[in-house]
Formats: C-alpha cells, structure tokens, sequence
C-alpha cells in the first residue's frame, strides 16, 4: 500500500513538473503582436528588425541648449526627455506562477536615462513597471494615468558599465521579484496581477535593444 501510494505521489511530481510550458519570443517575426512605431515620432520609436526589438525615446539636448545659454545669457532649453514604450500580450496565465526573461541591451545608465520592463498591462495608462537608472530601481503602479503606488530603494550594480544584461520577473502567486544579471533587484508583495500585457519602455535619450524573451508558465 506505501509502495503504491509513493508511486502515484511520485508520478504527480512528474507530471506537475513537466507541466512547465515555454514560448521564446526571438523577434524574427512580430508574432505576439508587440506594438511598432516604425517612424520617429517626436516621442521615440519601437520597431522589430533583424532578429531584434529596439525601443528609443528622446532627451534633452544639452549641448545645445548650454550653447544657447550661454550665446543668450538666458537659460534655455532644447528638447526634452520623452518616455515610449512597446507592450503585447503574452501566452501566460497570470493569476499562477510564471518567470519571464528578457536578454537586452542598453545605451546607458543615468539619472535621466532610464529603462523600465512593463507587466500587467492593461492599456497605456493602466500597468505595473520595474524601472531603474544607474543608482534606483523603482516598482511603479499606473491607474488611468496616475501613479498610485510606488516601491523605491537604491541599488548597487556590480559592473555599472555592463550594458548586456539578463532581466528576469519571477511571480509565485504572492511575490514579484525582478532580477538583473541573477541579482535580486527589488521584491514586491501584494500585487495581485489581472492582465497578460507584457513589454518595455525608455525614459531620456535610451535605446533598449531586446534580443529574445521566454516566457514560463509554472
């Protein structure tokens, strides 16, 4: 009798294990629908090409506008900072345990050049966001355009100079953990997700390159 109720406990292991299903997205063709913008607006731009994703927004130039100042004697500015973003919506259940890994590549790290990577989203003005620069990582909540909530706290990067980067969203059910390169950047609890809308966005003259993502489902 244990003998077979170990067998039948072992062979639930088994297939609760080999349950776990896998989609990769290696940007070859847009086949999850991700959201394009193949002109330069005057925000950025989003486009897949070649085997990869490339998201850009657009900074201030301040260059030019310390020229202008000090051509003017008055202070001036040219340009300003933009944020674009690009989302779709993945084959994931998102009410049980899933991990998605995006493999990117960023311009640069700085105060006003940030990178963000986009869940539970459900349109433009309502989704989750992990977002960082070279010093902060931020969990931030959007409801109809508004921030209502928002997780902060410094981090230490290893090698601030790597631009090659792993990123990882791990949810059990109960906890939301980002992770950079294998780093455990931030863990959120109490985020009950509701929506499958999965993507990225720059903030400041950033370019975001994505070269493939997974999505898991648990």
């Amino acid at each position: 009798m244990k003998k077979t109720f170990l067998s039948l406990c072992m062979l639930v292991a088994v297939s609760t294990a080999s349950f776990a299903q896998s989609f990769v997205d290696t940007f070859e063709a847009n086949s999850l629908g991700w959201t394009e913008c193949a002109f330069e607006s005057d925000k950025g731009s989003a486009v897949i090409d070649k085997g990869v994703m490339t998201i850009k927004s657009k900074g201030e130039n301040k260059a030019a506008g310390a020229l202008l100042t000090a051509m003017s004697g008055v202070a001036t500015k040219v340009g300003e900072n933009t944020f674009f973003e690009t989302h779709c919506y993945a084959p994931l259940d998102v009410r049980r345990s899933f991990e998605v890994i995006a493999n990117v590549k960023i311009d640069k790290l700085a105060n006003d050049r940030v990178c963000g990577f986009v869940f539970n989203y459900k349109d433009g003005g309502n989704f989750y966001c992990f977002n960082f620069n070279d010093e902060m990582v931020n969990f931030t909540r959007y409801v109809d355009n508004r921030v209502v909530g928002n997780i902060m706290q410094g981090v230490k990067w290893p090698n601030k100079k790597k631009l090659d980067q792993e990123w990882k969203l791990v949810s059990d059910g109960d906890v939301l953990s980002f992770f950079v390169d294998g780093m455990m950047i931030l863990k959120v609890k109490y985020m009950p997700l509701d929506y499958t809308g999965f993507g990225f966005y720059t903030f400041g003259k950033q370019t975001l390159i994505v070269e493939d993502m997974t999505f898991t489902q648990n």
